[in-house]
């Protein structure tokens, strides 16, 4: 997530097919069950199931990797976000990120097992920031990611860079280390902007919008 600049989106994808706003407690229920009753999971595996088939056409290299965004990707923080009423505190979230408790996305999961199994490197890139590093780590391994070549977060001096300009320089400076990017799996708009991502796997996120 970008800290500062997190905005709520609430409004599910039908609203903007009419003219006018729909009240703030119909919102959150449209998206409490597109959660709950499993279309989110449906959504999900159709794409994994097309990204699997696109890794299957892709020639073996040792350098192939694919790039992970965390939250709301390989992490999935739903639960939490719904106890607080679809909100969002600085304070707070960093205090639900430090107790390294979330639970993986299981289509993203089961997207990494059969990377691993096909010796292609895993990169994690996100936007949590450094003090949250130790807490991720633990949190990736109780999520089953146990094996991937690096993490990589926002230190101090990258707080106020969009994300889309924090990610793209990333990802051009793991190309320019060798790093074949075959593919990009995240949940905004902005973990793909600017280039190496390679194939595209856009899932969605009808809780927040990250700049």
């Amino acid at each position: 997530m970008k800290y500062g600049i997190l905005k709520i989106s609430l409004i599910f994808f039908f609203v903007a097919c009419q003219p006018e706003l729909v009240n703030l407690d119909k919102a959150k229920k449209a998206v409490a069950e597109y959660y709950d009753y499993g279309t989110y999971e449906k959504d999900c595996k159709k794409l994994i199931d097309e990204a699997v088939e696109f890794i299957e056409t892709i020639d073996p290299y040792d350098s192939n990797a694919v790039v992970f965004d965390i939250d709301e990707t390989a992490l999935d923080n739903y639960r939490y976000i719904k106890s607080i009423g679809f909100g969002y505190i600085l304070d707070e979230w960093n205090k639900w990120v430090n107790r390294a408790e979330a639970p993986p996305n299981k289509e993203v999961k089961r997207f990494y097992d059969y990377l691993r199994s096909k010796k292609i490197r895993i990169i994690f890139l996100s936007g949590r920031h450094e003090e949250t590093y130790q807490a991720t780590v633990k949190n990736l391994r109780s999520a089953g990611y146990t094996e991937y070549d690096t993490l990589i977060i926002r230190n101090d001096n990258e707080l106020n860079v969009s994300a889309s300009e924090f990610k793209s320089r990333i990802r051009k400076e793991l190309a320019e280390k060798g790093y074949r990017i075959i593919a990009n799996i995240g949940d905004q708009k902005s973990d793909f902007e600017g280039g190496y991502s390679g194939y595209v796997i856009k899932l969605p996120n009808y809780l927040y919008q990250v700049d």
